[in-house]
């Protein structure tokens, strides 16, 4: 079976809580990614993505506001990368997700899995 890692892209992207959504979208839209993850004190503790940031829009947050007010953060669920990707597919699924951290033998985040990533495979298929 195929492994996370075959799939997964990379490199990731991450900022910390404090800045603002504007260099956050910025980020994402110079570096085409979908999501980026969201650290305190360079500790990975969640995940923005691109649904987050209409969700902002929405609810009337300024560009200005951290993006710790409109990003996922807590327990951020994770895969090795050497899960198999039909796995992955089903944590996502079971979430409602579309973007899953990849961490490598040491525990850093190295890739993400992102729902573009699963067309990939089953197009391999």
């Amino acid at each position: 079976m195929k492994k996370v890692k075959e799939a997964m892209s990379s490199p990731i992207f991450q900022v910390e809580a404090n800045t603002s959504l504007m260099e956050a979208c910025k980020l994402m839209v110079e570096r085409g990614v979908g999501s980026i993850i969201i650290t305190e004190n360079g500790v990975p503790k969640g995940i923005f993505t691109d649904r987050d940031a209409t969700k902002a829009i929405s609810i009337g947050l300024s560009p200005n506001d951290a993006v710790r007010l409109a990003s996922t953060l807590g327990e951020l669920l994770t895969v090795s990368e050497d899960t198999d990707v039909f796995e992955a597919i089903s944590l996502m699924t079971k979430n409602k997700i579309r973007h899953l951290p990849v961490k490598d033998k040491d525990g850093n985040i190295v890739g993400m899995f992102a729902i573009t990533d699963i067309s990939k495979v089953l197009s391999s298929l």
